[in-house]
């Protein structure tokens, strides 16, 4: 790759200031039309490109935004990392992806996306602690997605998980469910995974049912596996499509009854594929990051009218979409 052409080249080459070459190249009217068309024909000839990093420091807007997502082997992640892009490309901004689990890792990547001048963070379902968000919000703009906003200045958009939960229930006792078990991720970290399971708690108390909580491991679900074995089977709630492929197979192998019936959350490609056939909860995430990033924009001053005050605190209703997956043999 050959030495970057600046818009001192392209002023020598026209025989111009380079002021009046950036005035032509930012569209102002105070350059003449014959003037701007050579500037802008001899700049295609040479191949300039703006340098965006000046650009950004003179305008003060880097035309960044970060995103922090907890892993990448959740397909739900994908999803809403590709529905983020779309939504910042329509504003000719540029999307920053980085992975942190747990506390520590999540630190040192909004760390790094803020020394790179972000204009705004998207933090989804961010394994990091209240204080640490809203002291984020005084020097970001910050818009969390699958989380509780903890108050201050962090706005958030999340599935009304009360909402949810008993759309879940309602359909598992539905399907002939007696008691319940939520399959829950193995992460002491996951705010979400806390919330999702008070919510389902709350939503079989109010009906007399039990809950009992199993958690998907590295050894797979052994305490789902004992669940089965009890003589009454028991409706069964995955916390995401990827958690529930595991319990699928740990309810198609078992030995006796007619299966349990089993529910979902996200509703990603993997609940809709044919030998899955997961009945799943699905999200609105094409209009979850429209808002995300509108929110961080506002915050930022680069869209709105004025100063965004509190906390703007949004759930979006859950769809849930049956398949195979909780209907049981007649």
């Amino acid at each position: 790759m050959g030495q970057m052409v600046t818009q001192a080249d392209v002023a020598r080459a026209v025989g111009v200031s380079r002021g009046l070459v950036s005035l032509a190249l930012n569209g102002s009217p105070s350059v003449a039309s014959s003037t701007r068309d050579r500037i802008l024909l001899t700049a295609q000839r040479l191949g300039y490109r703006p340098n965006a990093t000046a650009a950004s420091l003179a305008s003060g807007r880097s035309g960044l935004i970060g995103l922090l997502l907890p892993d990448l082997r959740n397909p739900f992640f994908d999803f809403v990392a590709h529905a983020l892009q779309e939504a910042v490309a329509q504003r000719g901004m540029t999307l920053l992806v980085t992975v942190g689990t747990g506390a520590r890792a999540s630190r040192r990547s909004v760390d790094a996306l803020l020394a790179l001048r972000v204009e705004g963070l998207v933090l989804v379902s961010p394994g990091l602690p209240d204080e640490d968000l809203r002291e984020l919000g005084e020097v970001c703009p910050v818009c969390l997605i699958g989380r509780v906003s903890p108050g201050g200045r962090v706005d958030t958009i999340r599935l009304d998980e009360r909402a949810a939960a008993e759309v879940v229930i309602s359909h598992l006792v539905q399907a002939g469910a007696g008691r319940l078990v939520y399959v829950s991720p193995d992460s002491e970290e996951d705010p979400n995974a806390i919330e999702r399971g008070h919510a389902l708690a709350d939503a079989a108390r109010q009906r007399g049912l039990r809950l009992d909580t199993v958690v998907d491991g590295a050894s797979g679900v052994p305490g789902l596996r004992e669940q089965l074995a009890l003589a009454d089977a028991p409706g069964v709630v995955a916390h995401n499509d990827l958690v529930a492929l595991d319990a699928l197979g740990v309810i198609g192998s078992a030995r006796h009854g007619p299966g349990a019936p089993l529910v979902s959350y996200d509703d990603t490609y993997l609940a809709s594929r044919q030998e899955f056939s997961l009945t799943s909860v699905e999200q609105p995430v094409e209009v979850m990051a429209r808002d995300a990033v509108r929110f961080v924009c506002e915050r930022s001053g680069r869209e709105g009218d004025g100063e965004v005050g509190g906390a703007r605190n949004v759930t979006v209703a859950p769809v849930l979409a049956v398949r195979r997956s909780s209907r049981l043999p007649s």
